[in-house]
């Protein structure tokens, strides 16, 4: 079984730090190039080549709740998220060696890290190979693949905070949260929205319920003046919020249509785009005009720069 140095401080050699040093770059890379659900696995991938481990597991979760998303390499690997997630740790023992099966012998090491200025914590697991491991060296790279998921995440629900201050259409500021509402990120605007309606923006746990009917069957609903949609994203839910648009009283066609007019488009270029008979726009904009209370293209134009500029406020 691999053994790994002590606590105390121990001496890489100049190979072994230009190695760590590549880690710490890719990981840090990878959480801004990666797809959220892709970065841990891949960070897994390259700290098992960084260590010459057998594989690698890693469960992140809220730091009172046991479940959370979990992600192994290579498939397959023997630690569960429910294995990782029964583990206890001390205050002051966030190491522990544990087993894949009841009977084997513990060959795996447990490492429990907070994120910083986050209500989460990582737990990974790591079946090392035959090979001694330099204990500080592998603390250093778990704390900064736990960071760089945190930057991962925030990453994550930043996007569509790009496109509202752009101008461009979104879905609205985002969340990642879990089935009970605990908080794994959220934009900035996301919490002033909230703020807005329920008073407080630093929270940890959402201040209303997500029924098993919304997450069950996502679709947008509305509480107090805020829309919302939610849908899955592996183990966990990308909540949007936004406050009311014109444009929520028009159908999600009808949507499409508003805001190719508004651009400038002809009806003739719109039907093109969408397949449908120049006539079709025509009634379509009909009802877009008779919806919203008004009677020309420039009124359109004006409404949904309002509303941008509402938004990015």
């Amino acid at each position: 079984m691999a053994s790994m140095t002590s606590a105390g401080p121990t001496t890489m050699d100049g190979d072994s730090t230009r190695d760590l040093d590549r880690l710490i770059e890719s990981v840090y890379a990878d959480a801004f190039q990666l797809d959220w659900l892709a970065f841990r696995e891949n960070a897994l991938r390259l700290l098992c080549e960084w260590t010459h481990a057998r594989g690698a597991a890693w469960c992140i979760h809220v730091r009172d709740n046991r479940h959370g998303e979990f992600a192994c390499w290579p498939p397959g690997f023997p630690v569960s998220e429910g294995t990782l997630a029964a583990l206890e740790f001390t205050p002051g023992h966030r190491e522990q060696m544990i087993a894949t099966s009841p009977e084997a012998r513990p060959d795996v090491l447990a490492l429990a890290m907070d994120h910083r200025g986050a209500h989460l914590r990582s737990v990974l697991a790591l079946q090392p190979s035959d090979a001694t491991l330099d204990g500080v060296a592998l603390r250093r790279a778990a704390g900064h693949l736990v960071q760089a998921a945190s930057l991962a995440l925030r990453q994550f629900v930043a996007r569509d905070e790009w496109l509202i201050n752009m101008g461009r259409a979104s879905r609205g500021s985002a969340a990642l949260v879990d089935a009970r509402g605990a908080i794994y990120v959220a934009s900035e605007r996301f919490r002033e929205l909230l703020a807005l309606e329920f008073g407080d923006r630093d929270f940890a746990r959402l201040p209303f319920p997500l029924s098993a009917e919304r997450l069950d069957e996502p679709a947008p609903f509305q509480i107090g003046s805020l829309h919302f949609r939610v849908q899955a994203q592996g183990a966990l839910f990308l909540l949007n919020a936004r406050r009311p648009h014109p444009l929520d009283v028009l159908s999600p066609r009808e949507q499409e249509i508003a805001r190719a007019l508004a651009l400038g488009k002809t009806f003739k270029s719109v039907a093109r785009e969408y397949e449908i008979a120049i006539s079709t726009v025509a009634n379509h904009a009909s009802r877009i005009y008779r919806k919203l209370g008004i009677y020309r293209r420039e009124e359109l134009v004006e409404l949904l720069r309002r509303a941008v500029e509402v938004k990015a406020a």
